[in-house]
């Protein structure tokens, strides 16, 4: 292997790198997300013979306790249906930490017990996004007095655990809640705020029927496996279902962060800032089950199957010229299999959790690339769907 991992070095000038190119595939990506959001907001607004999505918006405060206590301040807000009994709740916080800047942008599903009081007990889950930049980066020091490798800046993907109460007044409703963050960042938040209704959810609470297409921009996380966990994936999927129980999905997805440190340390000497990213496509065979009643609203379980390539590539930074090193890439045939399920929040959207298992397989004789074993993990996603039947 050691004649296989040479150290990375600095492309000649009529010397392209062998890799895909990263900003093309995240303009493509802001492309599509830029027309899914141009239909999540027809969807959501209201027609002449269309139920009305309830909002309500407002800011929101508290403290972030982990080994200190950290003020945040943020925005919440609350979109309710009436062919669903959960509430989606967006929101962003911005902590005051004098050690970094961290904000997290976060997704969550609550359920308010339904009791005849206008104190609503909830409980909920949920994902954050978190971004942070050290003010100072801490650590151990190598052998010469210099820092050693760790991340001064990054995003984390996590998971919220939540429960709260809010008091529903005309027009307003303040509210506490509780947050237990699980993931890199564990804090557990107190806060509350103030929410003002711009609108009132009203229509019939009929269940609305399965999307036959559907676009699912999603976050992803590889929570096991032979790659890194804690870093943060972006996709989109395209579903087509040409009958009511069985269809097709395209899958797209760029992943930060995707080898783990160690298994590619020999790629580059110390003083060089590796890492490593990847493209992930596939194709699958989707089959599902609809079924729903006004109590529940619509669920959707449904089990996939599919094969794909995974497009990884690693590049570097020396840490004291700043100088670019060449990048290696390599591209792995891939088979995958999952289960999911979509809670369809109003008839044109819906809300999906998937996990899935992917196998990778790695040509061992290459010459190319970085990481020379077969290698497989399980990702876990939550995304939007957006469609129509």
């Amino acid at each position: 292997m050691a004649s296989k991992l040479e150290d990375l070095a600095g492309p000649s000038p009529t010397e392209s790198p062998p890799v895909i190119q990263d900003s093309r595939l995240r303009i493509i990506l802001a492309r599509v997300l830029c027309g899914w959001a141009a239909l999540l907001v027809e969807s959501l607004a209201p027609g002449a013979a269309q139920a009305a999505v309830g909002v309500q918006v407002g800011p929101r405060a508290g403290v972030a306790l982990t080994g200190d206590a950290d003020l945040y301040v943020g925005v919440d807000l609350r979109l309710t249906a009436p062919s669903s009994p959960f509430t989606i709740q967006p929101t962003f916080d911005y902590v005051f930490d004098e050690n970094q800047t961290l904000y997290h942008v976060g997704g969550n599903l609550l359920y308010e017990v339904p009791v005849g009081f206008r104190l609503k007990p909830y409980l909920g889950v949920g994902m954050n996004y978190s971004t942070f930049a050290l003010n100072e980066v801490p650590g151990p020091t190598t052998s010469e007095n210099e820092p050693a490798r760790t991340d001064d800046e990054g995003h984390r993907l996590g998971m919220n655990l939540l429960a709260g109460a809010r008091l529903e007044l005309p027009w307003v409703s303040p509210f506490v809640q509780v947050t237990k963050s699980v993931g890199e960042f564990n804090a557990l938040a107190l806060g509350g705020g103030l929410e003002l209704r711009l609108s009132e959810r009203r229509g019939a609470a009929s269940p609305p029927e399965a999307m036959r297409f559907a676009v699912t921009p999603y976050m992803a996380n590889n929570v096991a496996g032979d790659v890194q966990s804690g870093r943060i994936g972006a996709g989109v999927s395209l579903a087509v279902f040409p009958w009511e129980r069985l269809g097709f999905e395209l899958d797209g997805e760029l992943h930060g962060h995707f080898f783990r440190d160690q298994d590619v340390a020999g790629l580059a000497s110390e003083d060089v800032d590796l890492d490593t990213d990847a493209a992930l496509l596939s194709a699958s065979a989707v089959a599902r089950y609809c079924a729903g009643n006004p109590a529940f609203g619509s669920w959707c379980p449904y089990a996939t199957a599919g094969a794909g390539v995974v497009h990884a590539w690693f590049h570097g930074v020396d840490r004291g010229s700043g100088a670019a090193y060449a990048t290696k890439a390599q591209t792995d045939p891939t088979i995958s299999g999952g289960v999911g399920i979509t809670h369809l929040f109003t008839q044109h959207v819906g809300l999906r959790v998937d996990g899935r298992y992917i196998r990778a397989f790695v040509d061992e004789s290459a010459s190319d690339g970085g990481y020379f074993e077969d290698y497989g993990f399980l990702r876990l996603s939550a995304g939007v769907s957006v469609g129509f039947r």
